[in-house]
């Protein structure tokens, strides 16, 4: 073997090493009937990537509800845990508030149980209606800044995303309330569906934050009489094929979570698995295509 062939094999073996530039993983937060055992077995059998753990409280994945044999045996699998996902709100009642700090604490616990080397980040929403940014923007801030260091205590990232229906709506909002915070534990979260319904365009929103964002959240989204509704990606008029090749073109790399609405959820018929199974199938020819994940 000349030095030309065994530098090429070296390359070679490092790009199989690597892991690709986007992959994907998938939430028992639309599995919420399974055990966590079971959704893992589900998201993994599809072919993603990684897991997304629910800690909501009215899921079997909630801190309170998974015991150490159950943490065990989600670390024991050695699928990854890219995120965590709880639902929070900055304009909630006092009581509610140091309430969520203390779930900040549980979930940054159950994070570090289950993935020990890395733990997940902790994503939620930021709560408040539309409209409302101007007069909430200094409380947002301050409540903001509160769980921010309950997650730097914790040793975990807090991230948020802007949501159409809440009162941070777009990319600039959602940039400003962190640059008022400045805390390293913060990060955004990028999801299109959100700031399509706002008539936002795909290009700008990504220039905007894939440079901070954390990981991204695919799904899709429309205007049906009047009211926002949230789809698997390929089920409205999202491009998918024209997202990630802008994600590539920007040379962005990380986890994707498709997440499945609790809209679809509460569908008559609805199957988690089957939905999760839907999203891949229309996401992962792309990516392959696209060069930026393998079959």
């Amino acid at each position: 073997m000349t030095r030309r062939d065994f530098a090429a094999c070296l390359a070679g073996v490092a790009a199989a090493a690597s892991p690709p530039a986007i992959r994907l993983h998938a939430s028992n937060y639309g599995m919420q009937t399974l055990p966590a055992a079971d959704a893992l077995a589900v998201i993994r059998d599809v072919g993603y990537d990684g897991m997304e753990l629910c800690a909501m409280p009215d899921w079997p994945s909630a801190p309170a509800r998974l015991f150490d044999s159950a943490r065990r045996a989600l670390r024991a699998s050695g699928f990854p845990f890219p995120t965590i996902i709880d639902a929070f709100h900055l304009l909630a009642p006092e009581a509610e508030h140091a309430a969520a700090l203390g779930r900040i604490h549980a979930d940054a616990q159950l994070a570090h149980d289950i993935s020990p080397e890395r733990p997940p980040l902790l994503q939620t929403v930021l709560g408040g209606r539309p409209g409302q940014w101007p007069e909430v923007r200094a409380r947002m801030a301050a409540r903001l800044a509160e769980w921010a260091r309950a997650a730097h205590e914790a040793r975990i990232t807090l991230a948020v995303k802007a949501h159409a229906n809440q009162a941070v709506d777009t990319p600039d909002k959602l940039l400003a309330l962190l640059d008022d915070v400045r805390h390293p534990a913060l990060a955004p979260i990028y999801d299109y569906s959100h700031f399509q319904l706002r008539g936002l365009a795909m290009a700008a929103t990504m220039e905007a934050l894939l440079p901070r964002a954390a990981f991204l959240t695919v799904k899709d989204s429309r205007v049906s009489g009047g009211k926002a509704e949230f789809l698997l990606p390929g089920q409205g008029s999202i491009d998918y094929l024209e997202y990630f090749r802008l994600v590539k073109q920007r040379g962005w790399r990380g986890w994707v979570l498709v997440e499945v609405s609790r809209q679809l959820q509460t569908q008559p018929g609805y199957d988690g698995a089957r939905a999760a199974a839907m999203a891949y199938a229309h996401l992962a020819p792309i990516l392959r295509d696209l060069g930026l994940r393998g079959a």
